[in-house]
């Protein structure tokens, strides 16, 4: 347990006991806001998600997404999780209590359903004890850990035989997330959710609970969820026929409608949630997903760095925009004639990520802000069930700039991002001021998918080794029938015939060893562009942008300070 914390002389007492509990180093929370704007005069209940040992929030798509027709959703990477740093000493309970709580103080929010999967039900359990204004209904998913059945081999066992009655695809990102919090971290963890007695706890809870459980979960059985119900001030147990410890994942729609029901005013506030491959109907608002990430640094008070990173969802697809942290508003040098700093939008190629602009964006973000975007299938975006389209692309490009507040916009494409930023350009004029493509694809003359392939396979020879290994495994994680659909979508993209709709000043650039995009090509490009110009970066190949960052940022300098001054 935490000392009891020192509280400040303004602070209230009712809220300073969690959420100014004291930590060791910094301790960072990755927050995944999804909100869709409402009717008019229809208030929103907030739905706060919270994963399990080892987990991320990645476990919780299917439900957040049946839940963002009721409500808004916070979705948490808690501290050593879903690509978060790993605190340098171990957390007990208490401590990832805290860190929701102080999330959700700066959200601004009380009264929510707070719902926690496997260990997270420990933590929204004592979320619920400690900050009874921020949970008005707790929801147990496969709570653990059973008092009856709390030794590592036990536990271990029971993991092993969950795995068998699981979807294949459960124990892939299962894998995949423990993987990515090292086992060390959640070695250090397990004794902590094998020694917190949520029996014990659950009755300080004064709010309704609701547990929910697989009839199939072996780890999370039914006499140990029968016993949490009881001992509830206020229970009620649902099982599922037929689903195991993640029963959130296939059984999200009975998990949201068990939800739905514990809520009294249920049937005057909210919406029957909109079907996933439904479409999109007159009129209907986008939904809106904001990233933040909350570093904790020592000390009682809940002050800290935040990032903010923003997506935006139209259906089924996905856009998200990283803001590049590299670069401050103090070190960036104002324009000629203090013009405010230009904002940079990066766009990534097939099969890639934003994680490609990385180099290139932190020198960049010295000079103005930085986007570094995730297409939709791409990155960590959702794939979505049908080809994207350039123009439907940049639409949704658009429409996260314009959330963002963000407008002359220097955007930057790379390969066949240079087919969306091309169509950013023509179809917003008012939010585009420069275009820059790098390695522009596809040549007219090679426009076949044999052709490309070879000159990709090619072109891998003089790029350096770690960008071959981002490259395999951005293209992994997008699939590779995602991969061809889009590719035949490039293909039939004529850029030849689109850049000359472009109003803006257009740098066409290129690596002196690129054989994606060759010399003629380029130069074919920036003569029919109205106010175009090409630059070669010696001794680049086809990714200049990653090779060769501080060329190519130097070129873009020089382009902007040529029209400006032009």
């Amino acid at each position: 347990m935490h000392p009891t914390p020192t509280l400040d002389d303004g602070a209230a007492a009712g809220t300073a006991d969690v959420a100014a509990l004291p930590v060791r180093g910094a301790l960072t929370c990755r927050v995944h806001r999804a909100r869709q704007a409402p009717d008019p005069g229809s208030p929103r209940r907030l739905f706060v998600l919270v994963h399990g040992l080892g987990m991320s929030h990645r476990y919780f798509e299917r439900l957040q997404r049946t839940l963002i027709g009721h409500g808004d959703t916070l979705v948490l990477d808690l501290p050593g999780f879903g690509g978060t740093p790993t605190p340098d000493h171990q957390l007990d309970v208490e401590a990832y209590a805290a860190v929701i709580a102080r999330v959700l103080d700066e959200e601004g929010v009380q009264d929510c359903v707070v719902i926690g999967h496997s260990m997270g039900a420990q933590f929204v359990t004592e979320l619920a004890i400690g900050r009874p204004d921020l949970v008005s209904r707790l929801v147990l998913i496969g709570p653990v850990t059973d008092s009856a059945r709390s030794s590592v081999g036990r536990h271990a066992l029971m993991l092993a035989a969950d795995t068998l009655v699981e979807p294949p695809v459960n124990n892939l990102m299962v894998g995949s997330a423990y993987a990515r919090c090292g086992i060390r971290w959640y070695l250090k963890e397990l004794p902590v959710m094998l020694g917190y007695r949520l029996d014990d706890r659950l009755p300080l809870v004064t709010c309704p609970v609701l547990v929910v459980r697989g009839t199939l979960d072996i780890i999370s059985g039914h006499d140990w969820c029968e016993r949490l119900t009881r001992t509830a001030r206020h229970g009620r147990l649902v099982e599922l026929p037929g689903r195991p410890h993640a029963a959130h994942r296939g059984g999200a729609v009975d998990i949201a409608a068990a939800i739905l029901a514990s809520l009294p005013d249920h049937g005057e506030r909210f919406r029957e949630p909109a079907q996933a491959d439904a479409p999109r109907q007159e009129g209907r608002t986008p939904t809106h997903l904001t990233r933040t990430v909350h570093t904790y640094p020592q000390g009682p008070h809940p002050s800290g760095e935040v990032i903010e990173m923003r997506s935006v969802t139209v259906q089924d697809r996905q856009c998200r925009s990283y803001p590049d942290a590299h670069g401050s508003s103090a070190g960036r040098t104002e324009p000629d004639g203090g013009a405010s700093p230009p904002v940079f939008v990066l766009i990534h190629g097939i099969g890639m990520s934003h994680r490609y602009f990385r180099r290139l964006g932190a020198l960049l973000s010295a000079d103005g802000e930085v986007h570094l975007i995730d297409l939709p299938g791409y990155g960590w975006t959702g794939r979505p069930a049908h080809a994207t389209t350039n123009e439907g692309t940049a639409e949704l490009i658009g429409t996260l700039l314009d959330e963002a507040g963000a407008s002359s916009c220097v955007v930057v494409g790379h390969s066949m991002g240079a087919q969306s930023a091309t169509e950013l350009a023509i179809e917003r004029p008012d939010l585009v001021s420069h275009l820059v493509l790098i390695g522009a694809a596809v040549d007219a003359e090679r426009r076949t998918a044999r052709q490309q392939a070879l000159r990709l396979g090619v072109n891998s020879i003089f790029e350096k080794p770690l960008l071959s290994t981002v490259q395999f495994l951005d293209v992994l994680r997008c699939g590779p029938r995602w991969y061809v659909t889009q590719l035949g979508l490039a293909m039939s993209y004529p850029l030849e015939d689109r850049l000359p709709r472009v109003e803006q000043p257009v740098l066409v650039l290129r690596g002196s060893r690129d054989v994606v995009a060759g010399a003629a090509w380029s130069d074919r490009l920036a003569r029919t562009a109205r106010r175009g110009e090409a630059a070669t970066i010696d001794g680049a190949p086809h990714a200049a942008h990653h090779s060769a960052a501080g060329a190519v940022a130097t070129a873009i300098a020089g382009f902007l300070q040529r029209r400006r001054t032009g």
